[in-house]
């Protein structure tokens, strides 16, 4: 039984694993791809794990079928992932919420917790009921003398490493066999038919002549569904569901075409023969008619800026019109450049008159690369650089406005080129959120070029930059006399129009209105663009919650700082007038490296997709090498708790090395990034990243076993100790998801959130020593 068990606990972790990162993907096509939800979903998933551990485990753990109800919680989990994937698809309908339309912070909590809650809960209380099932198991083969034996917390950790290694396992099964041959409904099927098997291979030792009736009973049910689940696979009755749910997650749209990427979920749609391409739920492309009074601007306030463009680059949304517009001037040469290299492979899929002649003209070079990357490998040089991201709401769109890649983009632009962006604007009522987020981005243009023309709008403020001040002294006059040198054909920019756009009184109630705005900078390792998005978000979808959440903005460093010390001075009275401090403050040790565990996840996957912009597609790999490192770091201990009688000491030393990688973790991206240049050191900066994750995860992984050996000399209650710490460990992860994913990493960054870190490290760290100075075990014989 004892092997069969080991078997289960390695599914559990693979079935996790899976779960969580198709879960997660399917919930970030639904915020938009918005990168801050993350957070918010790894911090829900592990609250309910916790709570599912602590609990309900413990509840399991208790009865007298423990078996037969871990056999049920495996099943009921299976079944709720299934509909959850449903649920993720369809719950726009029942908040009317249109696609396309963007969701608050609180929304994309709450309808995260929902979704999550039954699978994320049933899935905790596997890991407790699994600890017992194993100690109870393993019990019959090596009887327990005394506690000191340390089978008790040998089962523990065994589990642990086990369902590690089934993380493991899935982290790679889904990124190079389930994601790019299943969707996610067969994933969730083929997940459900392994549970099944396990689980009849479970229950079939008690198959006897007199297996009792619920017995039987059960061991039927189980063979119908794992038979149902088989014909679902092998027959259409996959595809149908996930085209059907597809179908309501877009309904009222006519759907084309579904597909996901490494950068994330492209959705094609038709009506009346006009196609709607979305990117992660948000529409960037309409052809064969655009909306011409944003395209014509966006091109033509460029180029008639320019006495002679010739030679032009777009980043994002070129083709349906954009493209069509630019060629109406003399150039040479139009470098396209997509966020995801796989739409202009779909436009052509779907092509319409427009498109065709737009991608089909010998001056038209669709680089199938990050339009990032593009620029910054490139040798060329260009008149206009036009940048098709209409606000810096994701981590993704993020790294097309910040300090970084402005002045990329002033290596780039020839002598009197000019850079333009749009950004959201209004000609009748300028919000403090939106001037703050038009303010931040305005500031870091300012940082990098020298004169800078503001066009305002209503509806798009456009921003056109420059070395060269002639961007500043063009106005209508000029730009009319190009319209008739260069005999264009436009339906939009007249001289009338031109007269009425660029009149200054717009510019004066700008400039006006935007007093009293936002100084800062916006930069790739300091994503405040990101987070003032998010601010402007949530005055639309969340007025209620956005009062609280303006004052994130206040954070700093010496807040977090006096927040730790005031924590500090508070609790470690507490802690010393307790008989067994050592209990709480083993608890806040690992409840500290469980915030810092999930920061360090945080961290790489913010820092990846800022360098290489599609975490989409890498998020399994890093979490599985965070496992990995989990996996080898709880190894390492359980062979060491062998031999030791006191792992206090060694505690002491993994929060001392936690603090130290703290502190050069950011450094090694900020570094990185200048050097993205050479091919050559894009695959080995890759190769970093796993490592990182990998020595994270065993930080992590190992201070588990020791703290669980400790506990047990003082509560020998193993479903206790076992659900008690690692609840600890996921709430800690939970707090770290949520503070780091919305507040800590875009108001503060990388580097000041590594610091808050150690802050944290350091309380528990200090507390660790008072408490073993008290009990008299910091010096024992190790």
């Amino acid at each position: 039984m004892r092997k069969k068990l080991i078997w289960a606990a390695i599914l559990m972790g693979f079935s996790g694993l899976v779960a969580q990162i198709v879960l997660l993907r399917e919930l970030m096509v639904a915020f938009h791809g918005n990168e801050l939800s993350i957070g918010v979903i790894l911090a829900n998933w592990l609250l309910l794990e916790s709570a599912g551990a602590y609990f309900l485990g413990r509840v399991i753990s208790q009865t007298k079928r423990k078996l037969g109800w871990f056999i049920l919680v495996t099943v009921l989990f299976t079944v709720f992932f299934v509909a959850a994937i449903y649920a993720v698809r369809v719950f726009k309908e029942f908040m009317t919420v249109i696609p396309g339309e963007g969701l608050g912070i609180m929304p994309m909590f709450y309808i995260s917790f929902l979704i999550l809650l039954p699978v994320s809960l049933l899935h905790g209380a596997l890991f407790t009921s699994g600890c017992n099932l194993y100690f109870l198991y393993s019990s019959f083969t090596k009887p327990i003398q005394n506690l000191n034996d340390n089978l008790s917390a040998f089962s523990i950790a065994r589990v642990y490493i086990y369902e590690t290694i089934g993380t493991i396992i899935g982290g790679l099964v889904l990124t190079y066999l389930f994601i790019p041959w299943l969707h996610s409904i067969e994933i969730a099927l083929v997940l459900a038919l392994f549970n099944l098997v396990v689980c009849i291979f479970l229950i079939k030792p008690f198959w006897q002549s007199h297996i009792p009736i619920k017995t039987r009973a059960a061991s039927i049910m189980l063979i119908i569904l794992t038979i149902a689940t088989l014909g679902l696979l092998f027959s259409p009755g996959a595809d149908k569901i996930h085209f059907f749910s597809v179908e309501q997650q877009w309904k009222n749209h006519h759907l084309v075409h579904y597909q996901n990427s490494q950068y994330g979920n492209i959705v094609v749609t038709e009506r009346e023969e006009e196609y709607t391409f979305f990117s992660d739920g948000l529409p960037v492309i309409t052809a064969p008619n655009p909306d011409m009074v944003y395209v014509e601007e966006f091109v033509h306030f460029a180029m008639l800026s320019h006495p002679s463009p010739h030679k032009i680059l777009i980043l994002s949304g070129g083709a349906g019109g954009v493209i069509d517009e630019i060629l109406k001037h003399d150039v040479y040469r139009i470098d396209y450049a997509e966020v995801d290299p796989l739409l202009p492979e779909v436009l052509k899929e779907y092509p319409t008159p427009l498109t065709k002649k737009e991608l089909r003209d010998t001056r038209v070079n669709i680089k199938y690369l990050d339009g990032r990357f593009f620029l910054k490998r490139t040798p060329r040089k260009y008149d206009i650089i036009l940048s098709g991201f209409t606000d810096p709401s994701t981590l993704q769109s993020n790294r097309f406005f910040t300090h970084e890649f402005f002045s990329l983009v002033k290596n780039r632009l020839n002598p009197g080129g000019i850079l333009i962006l749009g950004m959201p604007g209004s000609l009748t009522y300028l919000s403090p959120e939106l001037a703050d987020l038009n303010a931040m981005v305005l500031n870091t243009l300012e940082n990098v070029f020298p004169y800078l023309k503001i066009i305002p709008g209503d509806g798009k403020n456009y921003y056109l930059a420059s070395r060269s001040s002639e961007v500043e002294h063009t106005g209508y006059v000029e730009m009319i006399e190009r319209i008739e040198d260069r005999k264009l054909d436009l339906s939009l920019i007249t001289p009338g129009y031109l007269e009425y756009r660029l009149h200054p009184r717009w510019l004066d109630w700008f400039t006006e209105n935007m007093e009293g705005s936002v100084s800062k900078i916006n930069r790739d390792f300091k994503p405040l663009g990101v987070f003032y998005s998010l601010v402007l978000w949530n005055e639309k979808f969340s007025p209620s919650f956005n009062k609280l959440f303006k004052h994130f903005e206040k954070i700093n460093l010496y807040l977090m700082a006096g927040i730790f010390l005031l924590l500090f001075l508070l609790f470690l009275p507490v802690f010393l007038r307790i008989k067994n401090s050592m209990k709480p403050v083993l608890s806040l040790c690992i409840f500290s490296t469980g915030f810092a565990g999930m920061l360090f996840d945080l961290i790489l996957i913010f820092a990846f997709q800022v360098l290489f912009g599609y975490i989409f597609y890498w998020m399994g790999l890093l979490v599985t090498a965070f496992m990995a490192g989990v996996m080898a770091g709880s190894i390492w201990m359980t062979a060491y708790l062998k031999k030791i009688e006191n792992s206090i000491p060694a505690i002491i030393k993994l929060e001392i090395v936690l603090i130290v990688f703290a502190l050069l973790l950011p450094f090694i991206f900020i570094k990185s990034g200048s050097l993205l240049i050479y091919p050559w050191f894009d695959y080995l900066l890759r190769i970093m990243f796993l490592i990182l994750s990998f020595i994270s995860g065993m930080l992590v992984g190992a201070e588990f076993p020791l703290a669980n050996k400790e506990y047990l000399k003082i509560s020998p209650n193993i479903s206790g100790t076992a659900g008690l710490l690692y609840s600890s460990d996921l709430m800690g992860g939970w707090l770290g998801g949520i503070l780091g994913g919305v507040v800590l990493l875009p108001v503060l960054g990388l580097v000041e959130t590594s610091i808050v870190i150690i802050f944290f490290k350091i309380t528990s760290l200090i507390l660790l020593l008072f408490a073993a100075k008290k009990q008299n075990v910091l010096f024992s014989n190790v």
